[in-house]
């Protein structure tokens, strides 16, 4: 835990940033924060009371704060982090203040390429029905955290997502790992799979002597991660059949992993199996939005082929006779363009696929990857599938508007911005 008392957040609108900010908050510290552009999340936490200048200036630094912390989006040519180096403040990076947050923690770390975020919100709602009032910081806000993603309790264990770009989750300390999956991806930070890979190996490697990694035995990848860990729990010999309000099958996998860390921490078998049943997903993870002239509209964050391929699965599983359209906004430039082949079949269990755009982020401005919307949708058509460029938002909402039907399924997905799409038309 900190002994400084003022927290300025530079970037307090991510999703990450968010969650320390209420953390830090609920523990007792004075916290304001900053971001380049109000958001959903912004104005949410604005509600919650929270001090947020829009948009970054070195003024917004408070004359008494003790410590800045910054997302990785942000770079050191940032106004605030600038003007916090000028004055000899202490700076920290978004996971180096939740590593520092949670060194007195007994903390069970969920990492891996998908699922981290449905596998960490499991976790607490089995924690929370056996009775263990455990903390979290969760990678969405959760219906059961009173639309939050973080909460202080009473337990001494602490469960995190913890993500692996640019290393990130070495911050951290766990004493429980769950490693959900592992495949090649945030290839503008890592080289190549190997590289990727040894971020796993030296995160197990932190475990200690008495610590656990659990993970899925026969899930691909996995073999060089588990041979590091001094003890493994195989979720592959869970044979429970669980009925969950999440379809799909990596969401059943995902509740297998959670379970295993609820016999960790011998609680409840049967509380913690109702509070999985119970759970109910949180905010863009197929998420119903609402309903647009008898059409359902759900929100979802997959922008990774496998993830892709999961959410369809799962719909197609709960719609097996509806009409899918897909509203998919690529996420960077760079994936959209190594991957290209792998996401032009991902989309399989869909009838059609609306493209708006490529969501350009980080440092893409200097990007060499030179690919557009419409060359993604010519790629999507190959695989049969009907694939529709629109060129932008609002065309986007217009050609659903005309296009939709009562009882399809729409499904707007993507990491960007791209769920201003599904509020658009919703609010119309």
């Amino acid at each position: 835990m900190f002994s400084e008392q003022n927290f300025h957040l530079v970037g307090i609108g991510g999703i990450g940033m968010s969650g320390l900010a209420r953390l830090l908050q609920n523990s007792g510290k004075a916290v304001t924060g900053s971001d380049a552009e109000a958001s959903p999340i912004t104005e949410k936490l604005k509600s919650e009371k929270f001090s947020i200048a829009i948009p970054q200036k070195a003024e917004n630094i408070p004359e008494n704060c003790d410590v800045v912390v910054h997302t990785l989006a942000v770079d050191s040519s940032n106004p605030e982090i600038v003007a916090a180096q000028k004055r000899g403040l202490k700076i920290l990076s978004y996971p180096q203040a939740l590593g520092s947050f949670l060194v007195d923690k007994k903390v069970i770390a969920v990492a891996g390429t998908h699922g981290k975020t449905t596998t960490t919100g499991l976790i607490v709602a089995g924690c929370l029905a056996a009775g263990e009032d455990i903390s979290c910081l969760v990678g969405t806000n959760l219906p059961m955290l009173d639309g939050q993603n973080a909460r202080l309790g009473k337990s001494e264990w602490f469960v995190i997502e913890a993500c692996e770009y640019r290393r990130a989750f070495l911050n951290f300390n766990p004493q429980v790992l769950v490693v959900t999956n592992a495949e090649a991806e945030h290839l503008d930070y890592y080289k190549d799979w190997a590289d990727y890979e040894s971020a796993f190996v030296e995160f197990t490697q932190k475990l200690p002597p008495d610590g656990v990694l659990v993970a899925n035995s026969h899930e691909r990848n996995l073999d060089k991660i588990i041979a590091t860990a001094p003890h493994f729990f195989d979720a592959g010999g869970v044979f429970e059949n669980f009925q969950l309000k999440i379809p799909g099958e990596m969401n059943r996998w995902n509740a297998k992993l959670a379970l295993v860390v609820g016999e960790l921490l011998d609680l409840d078998s049967e509380k913690f199996h109702e509070g999985l049943a119970n759970f109910a997903g949180g905010e863009r993870r197929f998420e119903l939005r609402g309903e647009f002239h008898g059409a359902q509209i759900f929100d979802d964050y997959a922008h990774h082929p496998t993830e892709i391929i999961a959410t369809l699965e799962a719909a197609r599983e709960k719609f097996p006779d509806q009409k899918i359209t897909v509203v998919y906004q690529q996420h960077q430039l760079d994936r959209a363009a190594k991957m290209l082949k792998e996401i032009g079949v991902s989309f399989l269990d869909a009838d059609r696929v609306v493209i708006p755009n490529i969501y350009a982020v980080r440092d893409e401005a200097s990007s060499a990857a030179k690919i557009s919307g419409k060359e993604l949708a010519a790629e999507i058509a190959k695989s049969g599938v009907e694939a529709i460029f629109t060129e932008n938002f609002p065309k986007t909402v217009a050609w659903l508007k005309a296009n939709l039907q009562k009882d399809e399924v729409a499904i707007v997905m993507g990491a960007g911005d791209v769920f201003q799409i599904s509020a658009e038309l919703l609010a119309s």
